[in-house]
């Protein structure tokens, strides 16, 4: 069992005392030595106001940073500083699903990276259903079903990893923007043969985005798939990427790309609709990834 633990949550406007409280609460529970760190990467006053209790609560390292350095940026400083050899990484929206969340991180945990997973709501709050169904149709499973391919469902959301480990492998400068930073991290994880276990140990993704805010940080995720394929030959394995393969064989690239200035605004009608359509959402990101790779 890890005796020693320290929990990171890399903050942007985002109102984390609920979440930190509930860390807590279980921690001082535990006969463990721990840390919460709390970096907040430049919210707006209205978040640091509501934040600013966090610097009056025991066991909680509260710190601001004057301007936003970035999702990777953010992380690596929280890795560096912290002060014990396990980090768990948690997206500043999320919630434990289970009341032992931290007991069952300690006592699975091994010498690679251990995921737990994340769970949606059973109904999706109106203008939030991309976000929803996609996060309930693609990223929820159960651990047996993420363990058989391991190292495409890393998600630095909800992990345990040895302090080394993740500034070794953790992506730092070669990405900007949303999305990828994980897949990156995940082929590094492979490539040294570090091994990833998944357990049932989810948290709850409340932060959804609306459609139209996710859509956006779609295509900044599939800009950064296509930087990391150019960069690295990353994401070849990836359903999407696979797609598009097919797609070029069977000569259909030019008629993607042809097709794309009229087929943008009629799925984007679908996708921001009360009823999106996942499929709908696969071809407007094989759209936007062909585009890309064209260029």
């Amino acid at each position: 069992m890890v005796s020693e633990i320290s929990v990171l949550i890399p903050v942007f406007n985002q109102n984390v005392l609920g979440l930190v409280e509930r860390l807590l609460q279980e921690a001082r529970s535990l006969p463990i030595s721990f840390e919460v760190r709390v970096y907040d990467d430049g919210s707006s006053p209205e978040i640091l106001h509501q934040n600013q209790p966090l610097q009056n609560l025991a066991g909680v390292e509260y710190q601001t940073l004057p301007v936003n350095v970035g999702r990777s940026q953010i992380r690596h400083r929280l890795a560096e500083e912290a002060r014990f050899p396990h980090l768990l990484f948690l997206d500043n929206d999320v919630l434990p699903f289970r009341p032992d969340f931290l007991k069952r991180y300690l006592t699975q945990a091994g010498a690679g990276v251990t995921i737990g997973g994340v769970a949606y709501q059973e109904k999706a709050l109106e203008g939030l259903e991309l976000r929803w169904k996609y996060g309930k149709a693609r990223e929820e499973a159960p651990a047996n079903e993420r363990q058989k391919t391991p190292y495409q469902r890393v998600f630095s959301s909800n992990l345990l990893v040895p302090k080394d480990v993740f500034l070794a492998c953790f992506p730092r400068n070669e990405l900007s923007g949303y999305g990828h930073e994980d897949t990156l991290f995940a082929w590094r994880l492979q490539q040294q043969g570090t091994p990833v276990s998944h357990i049932n140990n989810p948290v709850w993704h409340l932060g959804l985005e609306p459609a139209e805010i996710y859509l956006l940080k779609t295509q900044q995720a599939i800009h950064n798939l296509v930087l990391l394929y150019r960069q690295f030959g990353l994401g070849s394995e990836s359903k999407l990427m696979r797609l598009y393969a097919r797609c070029k064989k069977m000569g259909m690239e030019k008629l993607l790309l042809e097709n794309s200035n009229w087929l943008f605004p009629l799925l984007k009608k679908n996708l921001v609709s009360r009823k999106p359509n996942l499929r709908l959402f696969d071809l407007y990101r094989l759209l936007l990834l062909t585009r890309y790779l064209s260029k």
